[in-house]
Order: C-alpha cells, then sequence, then structure tokens
C-alpha cells in the first residue's frame, strides 16, 4: 500500500466515524474507551464504530510509519529540505 492509498483509507474512515459520531453524539475516542470499559450494548452499529476506529488506528500506523520511511530516504538522498508539492509527497522539483 503507498502512502497516498493509506491516507486515502483514512480520509475515508474519518467520514463514516464522523457519520457515527454525528448519529450518537459522541466522539469516537469517547466510544472506545466506552466500549473498552463494556459499558456500551452491542449493536451492528457498534461493531461498525469499533470496526472503523480500530482500522483507522492501524492505518494511521502504517501512515506513520510509511512516513517516516519516506523521510528517511529523502534524507540518505539529499540534504536538501522535502518539497512540499500538492499530489505526491516527496517528489523533487
Amino acid at each position: 500500500m503507498t502512502l497516498e492509498d493509506i491516507l486515502q483509507d483514512i480520509h475515508g474512515l474519518e467520514a463514516k466515524l464522523q457519520e457515527l459520531e454525528k448519529t450518537y453524539s459522541l466522539l469516537s475516542e469517547d466510544m472506545y474507551a466506552l466500549y473498552r470499559l463494556g459499558e456500551l450494548e452491542q449493536s451492528r452499529d457498534l461493531i461498525r464504530w469499533v470496526g472503523y476506529y480500530e482500522l483507522r488506528q492501524e492505518r494511521q500506523n502504517a501512515y506513520n510509519t510509511a512516513l517516516r520511511e519516506r523521510l528517511l530516504l529523502w534524507r540518505s538522498e539529499t540534504s536538501q529540505p522535502v518539497p512540499l508539492s500538492p499530489g505526491l509527497m516527496f517528489t523533487r522539483a
């Protein structure tokens, strides 16, 4: 999976999480804490919500790892600052 693919997944999962947060007036982080404590009744929406939340966490970890690897590669190739360019991060000018 590319960094861009991972980022696209994160954005999609964020949209699904925000929809559930609006429906239940509860932030995902709070839902997850209550879920882990066994304070929420099991439902289809809860199971989906937990799944989206955990998958977002996994994707964020994968993003952090991929970004760190890209940055290390960039640093090994040049001492120049990383250029910020739309569409594809870390491309050379």
